[in-house]
């Protein structure tokens, strides 16, 4: 890991260095465990002691499944799984206190929630504390911008580990893809250079993966996550 001075961790919303530096982190993730691992080495360097993003990622155009990253304490876990936090981060844009969203005290009376959007096919949630060096020179106005830059490449990101949670290969995307544009299997055979029950195994691979019903409902889940 990359060192820095003092100076640049008592002042991280200020250093283009560090902000250049987890551009640069997010880019990088492919995998769910990247994700974690970079949100929790941006807190450390921050000072944040919770920095978590919640990915609403759709399993329907109704429903969502629930992946959270970063670094938390397993006190407050239990308070991120609320559809209150999704509602707000459809509709609301601007930090506001967990506290006073979920209209509860305890373990979350430090926490605050920034909706990220911006990038389609997904909504987010970046839940934090204000880190305490940040308080004695900073407004939380600091936070949201600092946020607002870094939101595409963390957005991105998670869209990258979607695939993973579903494990959709390379040639399954290939697949999936053509399908989306009504082609069927034999056309697909033929796009590909491979045998048509090559495609339907890998067709079904991906229904299995996703827990669909059939090719069509695959589709759709690949769809709404990005994945294709």
């Amino acid at each position: 890991m990359e060192k820095y001075n003092h100076n640049e961790i008592s002042d991280p919303f200020n250093n283009r260095k560090m902000l250049n530096n987890s551009v640069a982190l997010f880019e990088a993730v492919e995998q769910a465990e990247q994700l974690t691992k970079t949100l929790q080495d941006i807190a450390s360097r921050s000072g944040y002691e919770c920095l978590a993003f919640i990915d609403y990622a759709p399993v329907s155009t109704t429903n969502y499944q629930q992946h959270v990253y970063g670094q938390y304490d397993a006190d407050i876990e239990g308070y991120l799984d609320n559809d209150e936090i999704y509602r707000y981060c459809k509709s609301g844009i601007r930090i506001t206190s967990l506290e006073k969203l979920l209209a509860q005290r305890g373990e979350i009376e430090q926490l605050y929630v920034l909706p990220l959007k911006g990038v389609p096919g997904i909504v987010g949630a970046l839940v934090f504390n204000i880190p305490k060096n940040f308080i004695e020179f900073q407004s939380i106005e600091l936070i949201d911008w600092y946020w607002t830059i870094l939101s595409p490449y963390l957005l991105n990101a998670a869209i990258r580990c979607r695939s993973s949670h579903f494990n959709i290969t390379s040639r399954e995307k290939d697949c999936l893809l053509w399908a989306s544009e009504g082609k069927t299997s034999w056309e697909i055979s033929q796009i590909l250079g491979i045998s048509e029950r090559t495609v339907n195994f890998h067709l079904t691979n991906c229904i299995e993966k996703t827990q669909s019903a059939n090719r069509q409902q695959a589709i759709v889940k690949c769809l709404i996550n990005n994945i294709i």
